[in-house]
């Protein structure tokens, strides 16, 4: 496997042709990242300088940021980089004032996007050579409104309500980056429209399974509470029909939303009460989609079985997997991928299902509250 190097005008400087390790993750509902490490020589460290993009030669889309490279000299001196995804850049922008749309959820965050990185009313906010990909019409209709928030962060909650995702893919012919929307294919069994892609250790495609089921972390009623003091505080109630035993709540301060505000062109706006109603109740929807139950078969691959990554079946896909001795059969996305390369050899995981929120993301959640 090779990995071409590119300068932030997306000029090609540079080929990793021998490396010590590599590892690639990308994830459907998160940031993907890149960790490499190299012998440590002065060629690689003048090519792998923080601000370049590392690519895989074979998917030239997929871009990786050199934010963060150290040096280890034990045995060997070797050079270790850390690049997350080119998502990264949306996490340089945050909502400037209060913002909200409503459309095709594509639409909506490519708004959102564009006013905050692409055409903001202030020229310095624009993100060089970014530009929002033509939208395939995913049918799914919504309003979102938010103030503050991390770009990235808040697109990614509302991909995760919508379980769709998003990306910012290269174009190194053009030399631009391109903000684009989408969802994964329905491969499953439970469709007749495609192939069907089955894992399961009978079919000798899965080497071995982690099977995970919880509702430790499971929140389904959010009660939001929005602008006002005391007892004329705005109120409302997501999922409010769910009762007794069943039902698990979490309170949401929305405070941040305003029903009058000024909007990122300096300018009063102001919502109806069922506009206002309607973005904090999607505030508690966004809330309630990162406390879900989880659900999720970790697998690693057999890379040469039957069906292969990148061409029968992607990342985001719709697929089912399956363990007779546990007698479950899960119709569920491709959440995450891992892609190790050594020296000796490939080896793919693929996750299926929920995320299994890990510690740091639990520290981040809280934080936000």
């Amino acid at each position: 496997m090779d990995l071409y190097v590119f300068d932030k005008e997306l000029n090609r400087v540079g080929v990793i042709d021998d490396f010590i390790k590599s590892e690639i993750q990308r994830h459907y509902t998160k940031m993907g990242q890149l960790y490499l490490t190299v012998e440590g020589n002065s060629e690689t460290v003048g090519l792998l300088q923080k601000g370049r993009i590392i690519a895989k030669a074979d998917d030239l889309s997929h871009g990786y940021l050199i934010l963060t490279r150290g040096y280890r000299d034990e045995k060997s001196t070797e050079l270790e980089i850390i690049a997350p995804s080119l998502n990264t850049l949306l996490s340089r922008r945050s909502l400037f004032g209060q913002q909200s749309f409503s459309g095709n959820v594509e639409d909506v965050m490519k708004s959102f996007v564009f006013v905050n990185a692409v055409s903001p009313s202030n020229a310095n906010r624009i993100i060089p050579n970014l530009f929002i990909s033509s939208s395939t019409g995913i049918p799914i209709s919504v309003t979102e409104g938010g103030t503050g928030s991390k770009l990235d962060e808040f697109l990614y909650e509302i991909a995760n309500k919508h379980d769709v995702s998003w990306s910012i893919l290269m174009d190194v012919h053009s030399k631009q980056f391109i903000f684009d929307v989408w969802q994964g294919t329905d491969r499953s069994a439970e469709q007749s429209i495609n192939p069907h892609v089955i894992f399961s250790k009978e079919r000798e495609n899965v080497l071995k399974q982690h099977y995970v089921e919880s509702d430790s972390d499971y929140k389904n009623v959010a009660i939001v509470a929005g602008e006002g003091e005391g007892a004329v505080r705005e109120l409302i109630t997501v999922n409010d029909d769910v009762t007794g035993w069943d039902r698990v709540e979490i309170f949401v301060d929305a405070r941040d939303l305003q029903s009058t505000y000024v909007d990122e062109n300096d300018e009063e706006a102001t919502l109806s009460a069922a506009e206002y109603h309607q973005l904090l109740f999607e505030r508690g929807k966004s809330k309630l989609a990162e406390y879900s139950q989880v659900v999720t078969f970790e697998s690693d691959i057999d890379l040469y079985a039957n069906g292969v990554y990148g061409e029968d079946y992607f990342l985001g896909d719709k697929v089912s997997v399956k363990n007779d001795d546990l007698g479950i059969i899960l119709h569920t996305r491709i959440i995450s991928t891992i892609e190790k390369t050594t020296r000796k050899g490939s080896t793919l995981k693929i996750d299926f299902g929920s995320n299994i929120p890990t510690f740091i993301d639990k520290v981040k959640r809280t934080v936000k509250k």
